[in-house]
């Protein structure tokens, strides 16, 4: 996404008091070789799989899809979800972003991707102590697992600034009771 782009996104959200100014970017983004189209019926087949309920509308829960982004209200959370058909970061700062990982995969990763799924946090602001984040990434690393297919080339997680590549485990490491734990746990550097 680009920084213009995130700026118009955190200012939005700030006006709208989603985003506490300067609070750190709790959020999940998805690289994909393409792009796809996330409809109503994805987006809540993904909420019920993820959570093993759907929104409940007399606690005030919702689903919300509209292209490219969709909000998702669920016991006590609100998530901003973006889906776009291009690069996570502008093309100028390609290389600048490239430079920030290590590993030779995560560099093909971030050069390679066409299409990226974010999830951010917008609610709660307050009150988001270690274990309500903790609860918070639970429920959105569950979330981001129904999108992870062979489509995917890896998961980055910007307030710890981590990227993990695609590998036969990373639905399950996202699906772990320890999901932030398990996430950076993956192979050998190529």
């Amino acid at each position: 996404m680009g920084d213009e782009t995130v700026s118009v996104l955190r200012k939005l959200g700030e006006a709208l008091g989603l985003r506490q100014k300067g609070r750190d970017l709790i959020s999940i983004v998805l690289y994909f070789h393409k792009g796809f189209v996330l409809t109503d019926d994805v987006l809540r087949v993904a909420v019920v799989r993820a959570w093993k309920r759907d929104a409940d509308e007399t606690l005030k829960e919702y689903v919300r899809n509209m292209p490219p982004i969709c909000f998702v209200k669920f016991d006590g959370m609100t998530l901003l979800l973006t889906n776009v058909n291009k690069q996570y970061c502008d093309p100028q700062y390609l290389e600048q972003a490239v430079a920030e990982f290590p590993e030779l995969r995560q560099k093909k990763v971030v050069r390679e991707h066409k299409a990226f799924l974010a999830i951010d946090l917008q609610l709660p602001k307050k009150g988001l102590t270690k274990s309500v984040k903790s609860k918070c990434y639970k429920r959105m690393c569950s979330l981001a697992a129904e999108f992870v297919d062979d489509n995917c080339l890896g998961v980055y997680l910007p307030e710890f600034r981590h990227l993990r590549p695609y590998d036969s485990e990373i639905i399950s490491a996202l699906r772990n009771d320890q999901p932030l734990k398990e996430i950076h746990n993956w192979g050998d550097p190529a």
